[in-house]
């Protein structure tokens, strides 16, 4: 089924609408219209304030079904019309999903916006008392028929001297609309895009978020230049029975025997020259010379010889001492085990995006 909602043309005042559907569908009629609002579930009922006339909006909707009419059924142009007054017009709001019943057929419709309704219109809506003469020459007009229609059948007794209008044509010359109905599809536009400007200002916000709070970023030893300048004490690189030159500690056999050399000769040795010497060893994969480095990062553990009296040390960053931890246990350190787990309690409760990634990757 498909029912079309057309504004009455006879009434430029508005308050009228005509209700098309596929011919034969009603029968001969009369047929009563029910309206229910579709969101809400409620039915469109009579409202007693109104009197004689039918105020503009504030629409009586209820929990129980009202049937207005009856409504005549009339035959034209291969459809089947219905004419409803203010009673229904007057009440509904344009752009409203509703659902009409019309005698015992419903549809799901959206109220239009060229449906004015009528100020201080009568109730009015199925039977209509008009002059004969004016009638038809209201539906030559609106059918835009080049001969009169016929005069209407002999009416039943009871309805002696009535006579309903004629349905409009399916294209009937445009009215002018009211100015609030005219401004509406404007205003639609504004909303439209105010809506699309505060999308697009809430994605660009949400991108600038994630983009902020990447958490895979890479996580890199500080260059050089950040760590402390150190002074350079060089011991007599010539001196082949001095224990402490970097020719003698790393000729031992091991990192770790160098590391214990290097504990003795104290501040003998310049931090640069022990940096050098744990740089070489720890990229060769040492447990030693990696735990070591994890140490020197790990603000909560101190190697005394090296930090305090050769005075290599850097700032505490537990992020780079749990990946050293994590790889000098890799290589068989069982000390760096325990030292890794004392560095991931802290990474847990940590909230900057470096910390976390280090948890995520090596505590996991």
């Amino acid at each position: 089924m498909s029912l079309t909602i057309h504004t009455d043309p006879q009434e430029p005042a508005g308050g009228f609408a005509f209700l098309e559907l596929p011919g034969g569908s009603l029968g001969t009629g009369p047929v009563t219209v029910a309206v229910l609002e579709v969101y809400g579930s409620r039915w469109l009922g009579p409202s007693e304030e109104d009197g004689d006339k039918v105020g503009i909006g504030d629409g009586n909707w209820q929990g129980e079904r009202h049937d207005f009419g009856p409504y005549t059924v009339h035959a034209h142009d291969g459809a089947d019309w219905v004419r409803i007054g203010p009673e229904i017009v007057n009440k509904i709001e344009e752009y409203t999903p509703l659902r009409l019943t019309v005698g015992t057929l419903s549809e799901d419709v959206t109220w239009p916006d060229d449906v004015p309704p009528r100020a201080g219109a009568a109730v009015l809506g199925g039977l209509q008392s008009t002059a004969l003469a004016g009638a038809q020459d209201a539906g030559a007009a609106l059918m835009g028929a080049a001969e009169a229609p016929k005069p209407a059948p002999e009416p039943e007794p009871e309805l002696e001297a009535t006579v309903v209008a004629i349905p409009p044509d399916l294209t009937p010359e445009p009215e002018s609309e009211p100015a609030d109905v005219a401004e509406a599809p404007k205003r639609m536009l504004w909303w439209l895009l105010l809506l699309l400007v505060v999308l697009a200002l809430a994605l660009a916000a949400a991108w600038w978020f994630l983009w902020r709070e990447q958490p895979d970023q890479p996580i890199v030893e500080p260059p050089v230049t950040e760590e402390p300048a150190f002074e350079t004490v060089e011991p007599d690189t010539d001196d082949p029975a001095n224990p402490c030159t970097r020719a003698a500690l790393t000729g031992l056999a091991g990192f770790t025997a160098t590391r214990d050399a290097i504990r003795t000769c104290g501040d003998a040795l310049s931090p640069d020259t022990v940096l050098t010497i744990v740089e070489d060893a720890a990229s060769t994969g040492d447990k030693d010379a990696l735990l070591l480095f994890g140490t020197l990062y790990d603000g909560a553990t101190v190697d005394a010889r090296i930090e305090t009296v050769i005075g290599l040390s850097f700032a505490d960053n537990p992020a780079l001492a749990a990946e050293y931890y994590a790889r000098a246990h890799e290589a068989g350190s069982d000390e760096a085990e325990t030292r890794l787990r004392g560095v991931c309690a802290f990474l847990a409760g940590a909230t900057d995006i470096m910390a976390k990634g280090a948890f995520d990757d090596f505590c996991e």
